[in-house]
């Protein structure tokens, strides 16, 4: 008894789900295609004027608008005693020892790594043969 039952109960539900399959039908093409949505008019451009634009600087930081007046060149301090930027020329050795060379004026020469010796004025110099060359 209880298989016929199910039978049953089965064969309304596939009957059933038919007719909902049969009522679900793709829409026909007049239906499928809807209409054009409606453009909204155009808005003419809104109107522009020329305005002078402001930059203000922040107070007490960053360029000013007013810059002060230049100084002359000539109201500038001279430079104090700084390192010149030419290379002096090569120095002859006269004699050295394990720290370092002096050249034949006396300028001692403090020994480094390698060929490299400090001069007097601090700069790099290398040894080379019989000559110094600083940098």
């Amino acid at each position: 008894m209880l298989v016929p039952n199910i039978a049953l109960v089965l064969m309304v539900s596939l009957a059933a789900g038919g007719v909902l399959a049969r009522e679900e039908r793709p829409p026909t093409p007049a239906q499928a295609k809807p209409a054009p949505p409606k453009k909204p008019p155009k808005k003419s451009p809104i109107e522009r004027r020329a305005v002078r634009q402001i930059v203000d600087g922040m107070p007490a930081y960053g360029p000013r608008l007013h810059a002060p007046p230049a100084v002359p060149v000539s109201a500038l301090p001279a430079p104090s005693t700084s390192p010149s930027s030419i290379a002096p020329p090569p120095a002859v050795i006269n004699r050295c020892d394990a720290g370092g060379c002096t050249d034949v004026n006396g300028t001692r020469y403090n020994g480094a790594a390698g060929n490299t010796v400090i001069g007097a004025q601090g700069r790099p110099c290398t040894a080379n043969g019989a000559t110094i060359q600083c940098f």
